[in-house]
């Protein structure tokens, strides 16, 4: 479950709509999203978010609208390696597991603990809290697991059951929001081990899920001319957590970068890098106004544990760039670490296109980095 998500959810709640989420709990083989994927389904069958898309996020919706109709969470499982996937007209194969989860307005009990207004007692079976906390520790840029254990009731149709769902967030630091399904102990013994494989099924508990949630990367952009504008909100869509820096108040600002969830001026981009908190899950764009600026970024960030480096350039400016840089005692092994030319190439040329290739070659290194 992403930012995304979590903002949408909560602002249906404070508007008092309800609505369903529905949360890839579980899945295997080739299905077309993987666990943490969430999708919130709205009383008039719109939609936000995705679980796959096609015939099966089909089949998830008409479920949601059922869900929304009886106030009550459904469970939801799918196989596509038999007649499910003839009739879903799917064959990519695998199964999963859904959960529609039925979320009420404020004051509905399905917020607050207290029984729906008019509604059954399954109208309990969300809590908003675990997902405003969600949303306030990744835009902090935090990390931790969503806990969500359930117990399943009488079957509504084929393969989709009535279920009841206690949520909670556990945060890296130990806190805990939302209803806990299982003590406090083994919360937080459950969201190591479920951080440690990927949101997979807690242990020997199958009705417990442990799903690892954070910004999946932070992306330092230094450089707020037209391919840092362009970059910010593709980076933005795609998960990570963005940085704008540069030197220029009046580029770096929230009029041109209203997507950024940071945005920072200094004094000077020499010595910037060293104020900011770059670890391994940070990814570093150069994409600066001049040469000299390009080069004092790339051996500030060379000093850093960042899983990716890349450059703009030219290859005569790059081999200058390094030339330069070797003088001052970095090796080529250090340069093996950049991506410069950066990004992918698809033979980009304006800003817009530019920024597509660099996306594309950070997810790669994203994916092959987890």
């Amino acid at each position: 479950m992403d930012l995304f998500i979590a903002r949408a959810a909560v602002a249906l709640h404070e508007a008092g709509e309800p609505f369903v989420l529905v949360s890839t709990l579980e899945t295997a083989g080739s299905s077309p999203r993987h666990s943490g994927a969430a999708m919130i389904v709205k009383t008039d069958g719109s939609i936000a978010g995705t679980v796959g898309g096609g015939a099966l996020e089909a089949r998830a919706i008409r479920v949601g609208l059922e869900a929304l109709e009886a106030q009550a969470s459904r469970l939801m499982d799918y196989e596509l390696t038999n007649a499910d996937s003839a009739k879903l007209g799917m064959i990519c194969g695998g199964r999963g597991r859904l959960l529609v989860e039925y979320l009420g307005p404020a004051g509905s009990g399905a917020a607050d603990g207290g029984p729906a207004a008019g509604g059954p007692a399954a109208a309990e079976s969300g809590s908003l809290a675990p997902l405003a906390a969600l949303r306030d520790l990744l835009e902090a840029g935090g990390s931790g697991w969503l806990v969500t254990g359930l117990t399943v009731g009488a079957e509504t149709g084929t393969k989709v059951n009535e279920a009841t769902a206690r949520r909670c967030l556990v945060g890296a630091d130990g806190s805990v929001a939302g209803d806990a399904p299982l003590p406090i102990e083994d919360l937080r013994a459950l969201a190591k081990m479920g951080g440690a494989l990927g949101g997979l099924t807690a242990g020997d508990r199958p009705d417990v899920y442990v799903q690892a949630v954070g910004v999946p990367g932070t992306a330092f952009v230094f450089g707020a001319g037209h391919c840092g504008k362009s970059l910010v909100p593709v980076l933005g869509m795609v998960g990570f957590r963005t940085v704008i820096v540069d030197d220029r108040a009046d580029f770096a600002n929230a009029d041109r970068f209203p997507d950024a969830d940071q945005i920072v001026v200094p004094d000077s981009l020499h010595g910037v890098v060293e104020m900011l908190p770059v670890d391994t899950q940070s990814y570093i764009v150069i994409v600066t106004r001049g040469h000299a600026f390009d080069r004092s970024v790339l051996a500030q960030s060379l000093r850093t544990p960042a899983a990716y480096i890349g450059m703009i350039g030219s290859r005569k400016k790059i081999a200058e760039t390094y030339a330069a840089l070797r003088e001052e005692g970095f090796t080529d092994e250090d340069f093996a670490r950049v991506h410069a030319p950066i990004g992918v190439d698809i033979g980009a040329e304006t800003p817009e296109e530019i920024a597509v290739s660099i996306a594309a070659e950070i997810i790669r290194v994203r994916h092959r980095g987890a």
